[in-house]
Order: C-alpha cells, then structure tokens, then sequence
C-alpha cells in the first residue's frame, strides 16, 4: 500500500463535511493538523479508524436489539478511548436523556438518573448538538459551573451528540476517566466523533429492523387468529347442516304423505300437522342460531383485542389491496390527515381494518370519477374520525337510510351495499363506536367517535402483558403449561389471563371463586404451594387430568403490598419430570416480579410510551431465552446444595436459582457463528464481554432489585480483580456473583461446545479447584468441591443400580 493511496483515503476519511481533525503527535503536540501530521501518526490514524468502521457492522450482524447495539457502541467508545467509564444516553418519548447504556456506574443511578434538553453536560451537548472535549472541567469556561460528582476520578471527559442523518437528536455519548489519569487527546475525541456518528446509523436500523419484526409478529397473530376463527366457522356450519337436514327431511316427508293421501283421517293430519309445526320450529331456531353465531361482535369476542395505533391502522388501511382497487375502478384518491400524536385506541385490530376497508369501500360506490375521500383524524377528548365525500347524498340514499334506520341487511335491492354497511355498523357497535352520517351545505360526512376507554386500554395492556409474562415464566423454567390468573374486581373470581399450553375455550371458560380449588387457597392465604403429587394430596386430592404429563404443580401468589391481585400456576415440565423445590424457589421470585410490573399497571393504568417499551422489552427478552441453549441441567442443583453448604439464607438461595436461570441472557443477543468460533477477534471478544450489561437490560423493565442486577453483571469478575466488567476483586463481588462463577465454570467444562468437547468431569473440578483464590473464591470452590464430591457419588450409585 502506497502513500499516495493513504493520503487519498485520508482525505476521504477526514473530509467528510467537517473541518481537518487535529491529531496530536507522540510527543504530546496538540496542534498539528492531520494533514501536517507525520506519515506514521497518520497511517496509525487512518488504521484505527478503519478498525473502528469494520467492528460496527461486525458488532451489528452479530447482535440483535436495540439494547445489545447500545452497549457494544459504548463498549467500542471506551475500548478506543481507553477509558474506564462511559454512558450512552438516549432521548425518550418526553424529550429526556436517560441511560440506555452505561459502564463503571452505579446501576441505581442508572435506573433514576434523567436529564432534561439543555440542563447538565449532557443536556447542554444534545441542545448545542456539538461534541465537546474538556481537558479540565474546572478550566473549562462551557462548564466550569456544573460541577461534576465525586464518583469521577479525572476532570477530563469527552461528550458527543448521536444525530441520524435526518439531523434528528438520538442521544448522547459520555466518556470520563481515562485509564492512564491524563486528559483525553484530540485523537480520541475523533474516535468518538466517529463512533457517535455510527451509533446513529445503527440505531436507525435497529428501529427499523424492530419495527419489520413487531409487525411480523402481529402479522403472524393476526394469521393464527383468522385460522382458528375459519376452523370454529367450518366446524359449526358442518354440524348446523347436519340439524337443518333433519328437521327439512321431516316436514318433507310429512307433506308428501299429506299429499299423496286422498283423505288422511283427522287424527293422522294433527299428527302430521305436528310433525311439521315442531320440526319448522327446530328450523327456526337453528337459523336463528346460525344468523347469532354470524354476528360480528361474536367474532370480535373470539379474536384478542389489542392496542391499535391510529396512524399506522390507516396506513395499513391505505395500502390494502381491497381498498386500492376500489379506489383504481374510478380513479379516486383517499387524502389521509391524521393528527401527529393522535392517542392509540383498544379494539379488535383485524376488526377495525375490516371496518375501515368495508366502509371506504361502500363509499365508492357514491363517488364519482376523479374524485377525492377526505380522511381526518383528531383527537379531542375521544377520537374523531371523519370521511368527507365532495357532495351531498340523496335522503333516500341507502347509505344515509343504513347509517340513520338501521334496516335488515337480507332486503331486495342493492342487497350487496346493505350488507357491506350493515356489516361495518355491527363492527362499530361491536367496539362501542358512534357511527353517523350527515349531509352539510356542500358534502357529506361520515362521522366515527371512538371513546379513548382508559379502563378497557389498561384491561388490554394487563392482558398483553399477563399473556408475555406466562411465556417468560414457560421459557425460564422449561414448561410445557403455564397460566397467570387475576382476580376480577367486578366478581372476585379469578380468570386466566395469560396463558401458554392452554387452549383459547377453558382460558375462556375459566372461573375460580376465591378459597376455592388450589389457586383460589392460594389467592386467599397468599401463600406459595409446591404439590409433589396431585392423586396424594390429601387436601387437594383428585385424579391427574390426562393433559398434566406429571401430578406435580406449584401455584404462587401475586401480591402487591398486602394485596393479592392474582396467581401464577406451574406445570408440564418439558422433561416430564414432577416440579421440586427449585421451580418453588424461581417462581417465587419471578411471581414478585410480575406482581410488581401489572400492580404498576394497575396503579397508573395504560401510558401510551410504557406500553410500547414493555412490548419491545418483551420481544428482545422472549427472543434471547429462545435462543439461549447454555445452561446445564447440573447447574440448579449444584448451585443450590453449594449454597446451603455455605449456609446462605432462603432468600439467597432463591435469587440466585432464579438469577441462574437468567445470567446469559445476553449471549441470546449475540450471532451463533461468534459463540461456536474457537479463536475471537479482539471485536467479538468485547461483544461476548458485553453480555452481562445486555442481560441486565433485557430484564431491566421488571427487575427492581439491585442485588439481582449486581450479581448479573458482576458473575464474570474474578476473585484476583482481573475480570470484567469492573475489574472488582475479593468480597467486593456480590456473593451470589462469586457461586455462581463457580458452578458456572465447572458446568461449562463438563459439557459440549460448538467449539470444543466436553472434558471428563473429575478433570473439570481439578480445573477449578487450581482457580481457587485467582478466579475463584476459595471458601465457595471448598463447598462447591463438596457438593460435587454428593452429586458424582448419586451418579455413580444410580449407574450401579440400573
């Protein structure tokens, strides 16, 4: 490579728009320009910054999620920085920075800190949306006012803006106290400059790439949903053929016999008669059952309702192929002008875009060629949606005469319109929509207001999230069967509303009274239950139902100070095997957790941005436990007979089996090819070191503990201090931290890898006890030793005895 082939991609590289950067020589020069700049620093330049250009897209590939994209960006900051601390910030639906991403600060002040646009360092960066390097903030005349805490240890800092390409403020990127103590150089600052500007491209896809896949998922949703709705149809119409076949056969065979016989006596034509009147009565009501059954708001009942966004249902609407080629026939246009902002609203999303679409589609049809539909809508107090047609319609227009007199939708003439409108005013009456049409001086307005309904968006949102967290809690304990029961504060009955394993007619069906059956006793004393077996029970008792594959369950409580807003049942392990005291001890913290997340719901009912986040929270986090494969089925047991050697409290003992059900979520963000590689670039190795900052993002929408989210970040840290990510060293790493490095390695050395075989497992505890005092804690690898020695000798007398 030739120098005039570097100075070319130096300009290339440099020039982009900006003014030369200015890159300090080895002697500590900070005023040579880069162009000026010997050949040597200049090539070590141009290679770093490639460096930097072939990591992001690596780091992107191999992740998924806005939360792993965050923290790789930072971890790349501070790597090229050479800094200790760093934190990204992103700007939230209130126009506020908060910490999406942050390295060697407190996770407490992580989950607080906020800052307004233009208040702070920060703030200020984002308003002035220029990046700023301060050598000594107590020198610096930008912030010498702004003080700075003491948990820096250098006055030096580096803060950069990440702005999208359409100049559309993102966040912030902070880096603080270099790890040598000196100021941060220009040459640094550019790092980071760089760094920020990729942040934004990244971000931007990985909105994107969210946004493909939520509406995939609801794509999927909305599939599954009009399956099972097409099967219940067919089933049904097979069997009221089958009853409208028999009772016709009937009244025809009667009224042949009637006529065929010259003089049928009296009593023989009322027995006839009565054949014929009883028979058309079963008739009757078989129609009638059948025209009930067809009724929309029965189909509306069938299908889950959800949260639907104005702006994106008309888009949707818009864009459909129904709706298009009506409007193609007479070359119409539909002006859509929806309010920026306009509330989302509940409802049955395919019911609604089958309302909107039947509508619009009538409407057509009084339109003439060329013409334009005008869609608006607002929101005030409730949501107002309005379709202006250019002119008046006839008072004896069907649409009108449908819309003010709802007339039977089976009369002759235009029978097809009546339909189509009388199918979108079941629709609207199904939702509880008002639905008008009137004629003004020059046009005419369809009229739609859709109460905004706090109550039943909260009902919703309490659902969706009743419904993800019962996939959460399947995924984390391996169940086939699982369901999270509310109590109804109308009835005080518990239902299902969440649910996996669990067929759509008994979550339908399901009733229990409070103190009855086990999740009522649960629901009433607020007390955990752990049955071994169901058949020996002797104060449950029963016959195992034929869907449970063992007679074992636990059901726990959901409580809220002194409050219990419902249960969570646990069955079907996916190894068949009967529930034990470990899923009593994981369950009874995750049940806090949920308790804690719907309590909050409940409390503050349905807001709009934290319903969004705790959906995107729940797909990334759904996504990673799909795809985390790691843990060993040793790990439970061998954490746990670990911890009770060490004599660690009960509480203790449940956190850390249900941390240990959680503590490589991150690996889940992170590309299959990167986990099975035997040698890792320098850019893997940082994405793989961030996997337990990922993790404590992941979970950070419901986990509240501190103590949790230390232990998850710190279990890769050694007892010496040469880990990561903090470097802490001896007792200063959480307790549960430092058992589960230890049963976590040794798990790891005893099973297969993608890259390398699993070694024998007396080898994997010399392994480990050579780590004692470097890697490990020497008074856990003693117990975890023990533990072990328990858990080989079981092995080996259960071998013998088969």
């Amino acid at each position: 490579m030739g120098k005039g082939f570097l100075l070319l991609q130096a300009q290339l590289l440099l020039f982009d728009g900006e003014a030369p950067l200015r890159i300090p020589r080895n002697d500590g020069d900070r005023t040579r320009s880069a162009l000026t700049a010997p050949v040597m620093d200049m090539h070590e330049f141009i290679t770093t910054k490639l460096s930097i250009l072939q990591d992001v897209p690596r780091a992107v590939v191999a992740t998924g999620g806005a939360s792993a994209i965050t923290n790789l960006m930072l971890d790349l900051a501070i790597n090229y920085a050479a800094a200790e601390k760093g934190s990204l910030m992103l700007v939230d639906e209130h126009h506020e920075l908060f910490i999406a991403a942050a390295r060697g600060i407190d996770t407490q002040l992580i989950r607080i800190c906020r800052s307004k646009i233009g208040e702070g360092i920060a703030g200020t960066v984002a308003a002035q949306r220029t990046p700023v390097l301060v050598a000594s903030i107590e020198q610096d005349h930008r912030f010498r006012g702004e003080g700075r805490e003491q948990r820096y240890r250098t006055k030096s800092f580096i803060s950069c803006p990440v702005i999208s390409k359409n100049n559309r403020l993102l966040g912030v990127l902070n880096i603080s106290d270099k790890k040598d103590g000196a100021a941060f150089t220009e040459r640094e600052f550019a790092f980071i400059k760089i760094i920020a500007d990729q942040t934004a491209i990244v971000l931007r896809n990985a909105l994107l790439i969210h946004q493909l896949r939520a509406k995939t998922a609801e794509l999927e949703m909305v599939n599954s949903a009009l399956i099972e709705t097409d099967a219940a149809k067919t089933e049904f119409l097979v069997r009221i053929s089958h009853e409208l076949r028999t009772p016709l056969n009937s009244i025809k065979g009667a009224v042949y016999y009637l006529q065929k016989s010259e003089l049928p006596k009296a009593g023989e034509q009322k027995e006839f008669y009565d054949i014929i009147s009883h028979e058309t009565g079963k008739l009757i009501s078989t129609v009638e059952e059948l025209l009930d059954y067809l009724r929309t708001e029965d189909e509306v009942r069938v299908i889950r309702t959800s949260i639907i966004p104005v702006a994106g249902l008309m888009e949707e609407i818009a864009a459909s192929r129904t709706l298009r080629t009506a409007l193609a026939q007479k070359e119409l246009t539909l002006d859509l002008d929806i309010q920026k902002g306009i509330a989302d609203f509940p409802g049955n999303r395919i019911r609604a875009a089958q309302f909107f679409t039947t509508l619009l589609e009538a409407l057509c049809r009084y339109l003439r060629r060329g013409d334009t539909l005008h869609l608006a809508a607002r929101d005030a107090g409730n949501i107002e949606i309005t379709i202006t047609l250019p002119r008046r319609m006839p008072e004896t227009a069907p649409l009108l005469c449908h819309l003010f007199h709802p007339s039977s939708p089976f009369q002759r003439g235009r029978a097809e319109e009546h339909l189509r409108l009388a199918m979108a005013r079941k629709i609207a009456e199904a939702h509880q929509w008002s639905l008008s049409a009137n004629n003004s001086a020059a046009s005419c307005i369809v009229s739609l207001v859709i109460p905004k309904g706090m109550r039943q968006k909260t009902e919703v949102a309490i659902s969706a999230a009743a419904d993800l967290f019962a996939d959460v809690a399947a995924e984390m304990m391996g169940l086939h069967r699982c369901s999270l029961m509310l109590v109804d504060d109308l009835t005080g009955e518990l239902s299902i509303r969440g649910a996996r394993g669990i067929d759509d007619e008994t979550v339908r069906k399901t009733r229990i009274k409070l103190g009855e059956r086990i999740a009522g006793w649960v629901a009433v004393e607020g007390m955990p239950l752990l049955i071994e077996d169901i058949e020996r029970n002797h104060y449950f008792g029963k016959r195992n139902a034929p869907q449970y594959n063992t007679g074992s369950l636990v059901s726990l409580p959901l409580n809220t100070g002194d409050r219990v807003i419902g249960v969570l049942n646990l069955s079907n392990k996916k190894a068949a095997s009967p529930l034990s005291r470990e899923e009593l001890y994981i369950g009874s913290v995750l049940s806090e957790r949920i308790a804690f997340c719907l309590g909050d719901l409940l409390r503050n009912g349905y807001r709009e941005d934290t319903f969004r986040n705790l959906l995107m929270s729940f797909d990334t986090l759904l996504s990673a436990q799909k795809r985390d494969c790691k843990s060993s089925p040793l790990l439970s047991g061998l954490l746990l007979s670990t911890m009770e050697l060490l004599h660690a409290t009960e509480r203790e003992k449940a956190l850390a089996l249900y941390i240990s059900r959680l503590y490589d979520l991150g690996l889940g963000l992170v590309d299959e090819d990167v986990l099975s590689e035997e040698t890792l670039l320098p850019s893997d190795m940082r994405m793989l070191k961030a996997h337990p900052s990922m993790t404590v993002d992941l979970i950070s929408f419901f986990e509240y503990s501190e103590e949790v989210k230390k232990a998850l970040l710190h279990h890769h840290e050694r007892y010496d201090g040469k880990g990561y990510p903090d470097g802490l060293k001896g007792e200063e790493i959480p307790f549960i931290a430092r058992c589960i490095a230890v049963v976590d390695a040794f798990c790891a050395l005893s099973s297969d890898r993608p890259y390398r075989k699993a070694i024998e497992r007396e080898a994997a505890l010399q392994e480990i006890r050579s780590g004692a005092g470097s890697r490990y804690d020497p008074a856990i690898v003693e117990a975890f030793d023990a533990a072990a020695a328990r858990m080989l000798s079981r092995t080996a007398a259960q071998a013998l005895l088969h």
